[in-house]
């Protein structure tokens, strides 16, 4: 049986050490093979990823994305800066891609920080969770996974669901090509997002406003053999070229809007 377990903790606004904090919230309950779903917002403060606006100068392509989609420049700087590729955007947003990760705004938070603030991806969100990872395991005597998670759009559907940005420890996409369906057709493309598929049962329970609960200890996940699985957000992405959505819509290989 798949079971969620939230764990709220106290607001931050300010770099910390997270392995220690959750070794206090989880330790005494976390057992071998478990995985820890961990907001990728929390990591990120964890590790002073806090940017204060009124610090950033904007350039000049920023101030014309500001005017355009009417954003902050000093954001727009920020997202210049984060982003490989900006595609376009709406009023409020611009859509980019990061590390292969199609995200608004390269995933920069204004959200649960101070106003004025913005907080951005994790730098390596794989290294931070193979430092949790071994962290935990090694005060623990346990192999656990770790999954860096935050929320994302979908295309044409309302509301927000999860999405993983790196893991380890856990097999985060199971490849089912070849595999036959229920009347021996063999699946042609189909691979299961493991991850992301943890990260949305995860956020049922973790929140999206004021719930203070960035870690979900998950119990039943398939790990055996899993202890050195590693997964970098560029391994979860596919060229856009393949992409249904991208393709589609007609957005091809090195086009960028900036």
């Amino acid at each position: 049986m798949l079971t969620f377990t939230p764990f709220k903790t106290t607001r931050r606004s300010s770099a910390f050490d997270l392995p220690d904090l959750i070794d206090e919230l989880v330790g005494n309950q976390i057992g071998e093979g478990d995985v820890l779903v961990i907001s990728s917002k929390f990591i990120a403060i964890s590790e002073g990823r806090i940017v204060p606006l009124d610090s950033v100068k904007p350039g000049s392509r920023a101030i014309e994305l500001s005017k355009k989609f009417e954003i902050p420049a000093e954001l727009c700087e920020l997202i210049l800066q984060e982003s490989d590729l900006i595609i376009g955007g709406v009023p409020g947003f611009i859509l980019t891609l990061w590390n292969g990760l199609l995200t608004p705004n390269a995933g920069i938070d204004k959200s649960n920080i101070e106003h004025g603030r913005v907080v951005l991806y994790p730098k390596d969100p794989c290294e931070s969770a193979a430092r949790i990872a071994d962290e935990l395991g090694k005060r623990r005597g346990v192999h656990i996974g770790v999954v860096v998670s935050d929320s994302r759009l979908t295309p044409t559907r309302m509301g927000t669901v999860g999405v993983a940005l790196a893991a380890v420890g856990v097999q985060a996409i199971c490849d089912m090509r070849g595999h036959p369906d229920l009347f021996g057709n063999p699946l042609k493309v189909t691979r299961q997002a493991i991850a992301d598929d943890l990260c949305s049962g995860a956020q049922l329970v973790m929140g999206e406003a004021d719930e203070a609960t960035p870690v979900v200890l998950v119990r039943g996940v398939q790990t055996a053999g899993a202890e050195g699985a590693s997964f970098a957000p560029e391994d979860f992405a596919i060229p856009i070229e393949q992409c249904v959505f991208m393709a589609s819509v007609g957005y091809s290989k090195g086009e960028d809007a900036r």
